[in-house]
Formats: structure tokens, C-alpha cells, sequence
């Protein structure tokens, strides 16, 4: 799929939200569901996600925000899907990752 409203024909894709999955709306779990059976994994209440919305369609992308994720993981998941997330909600997600990272370091001890 190829997009005009992005660089290099890419789609942009906008943060939605950064939630809980629990707390994902009815109408985006089907989002949330589709991306966790391309992962092999059963989304849990307490799994964070970040959700895009694909501009120009009616399609959403989710990101599991595992404890560990790297910004270069998130990359190469989006990579097939053709989309470019703006600077501003790159930087919302990574934070969001790194605020992970430094919870898990504090509650181990490191």
C-alpha cells in the first residue's frame, strides 16, 4: 500500500492514545486483537499499547509497548505497513518505552 499524504508516499500514521488494553475502546479492539495474532500473543488487560491512526483510511496500527522494546523494534514493525509517525508522537511513544525500562530498573534494584 502506498500513501500520498506522507514522505515518500508513506501514510502517516497519528497517535490515537497510549493505554492500557483494557481500557481500549470497542470499536479499536479489533485493532488491538489483529496485532497481537501477527505477534502470537494474547493481549492481557495489563499490556500498554500505543494506537495510530492511518490517515486516509480507516485503518489503525497498534504497538504492544513491552518493558525492553526499542524504538528500532517499533521501526521495523511499522516498516511493511508503508507509515510515518510525526516526531511528536515518535517521541510520546519512545518516552513512554524508556518510562518502562526505568520502572522495571527501579523495581529490580539496578
Amino acid at each position: 500500500m502506498t500513501g500520498p499524504s506522507g514522505p515518500g508516499g508513506k501514510y502517516r500514521a497519528v497517535l490515537v492514545s497510549i493505554t492500557k488494553v483494557a481500557s481500549v475502546s470497542p470499536d479499536l479492539m479489533p485493532f488491538v486483537v489483529f496485532r497481537a495474532n501477527i505477534e502470537k500473543r494474547e493481549p492481557r488487560d495489563d499490556d500498554d499499547v500505543a494506537i495510530f491512526n492511518v490517515h486516509g483510511t480507516s485503518s489503525n496500527f497498534v504497538v504492544f509497548l513491552d518493558a525492553g522494546k526499542t524504538p528500532e523494534e517499533v521501526k521495523e514493525e511499522m516498516g511493511p505497513y508503508n507509515v510515518v509517525i510525526s516526531n511528536t508522537d515518535w517521541t510520546r511513544m519512545v518516552q513512554e518505552l524508556e518510562r518502562k525500562v526505568q520502572y522495571l530498573e527501579a523495581t529490580r534494584g539496578e
